[in-house]
């Protein structure tokens, strides 16, 4: 009776580990990590600041809607665009240039105010990780990529 429950821990063990195959990679753990961000901060942060300092919510200005949105849609679903590594590496690019501009944005709307509300304050912060996080991935991408050009150069 015990080794057939050792059998089937085994059985579950590399079904388990063949679908862990995508998170292998450290650039899905950076994407998933600014998904994570950029969801809880759609929903726990939803007001954003305008560059003359006035506060809007995020559901009341299209722009950030659309923006957010791909920022917290795009890395997830660019996590699994494992294979294709250049297309991963343009729609980082994308995301890398939404993401500034929502931190400058964030940023003169913050230094605008009169009062510094610290929501605010880690929004801001909050960019700037996912900016990091995007740069770091497009880093891990381009390093893959330039590996596996060294490899058929090899052959």
């Amino acid at each position: 009776m015990k080794f057939s429950n050792c059998i089937t821990n085994i059985q579950l063990f590399f079904t388990f580990t063949k679908t862990l195959q995508v998170i292998q990679r450290i650039q899905s753990i950076y994407l998933f990590f600014v998904f994570l961000m950029q969801l809880a901060a759609f929903f726990f942060l939803p007001d954003r600041l305008i560059y003359n300092g006035e506060t809007t919510f995020v559901h009341q200005s299209y722009i950030y809607l659309i923006t957010n949105l791909l920022l917290v849609v795009a890395p997830l679903w660019n996590i699994f665009q494992y294979k294709n590594r250049k297309t991963q590496f343009i729609v980082n690019r994308v995301l890398l240039l939404i993401a500034m501009g929502l931190l400058i944005n964030q940023s003169v709307g913050y230094f605008n105010t009169e009062v510094t509300p610290t929501d605010q304050l880690l929004t801001c912060v909050m960019y700037m990780l996912t900016v990091v996080f995007i740069s770091l991935a497009n880093k891990s991408i381009k390093r893959d990529e330039d590996l596996v050009r060294s490899a058929d150069r090899l052959r």
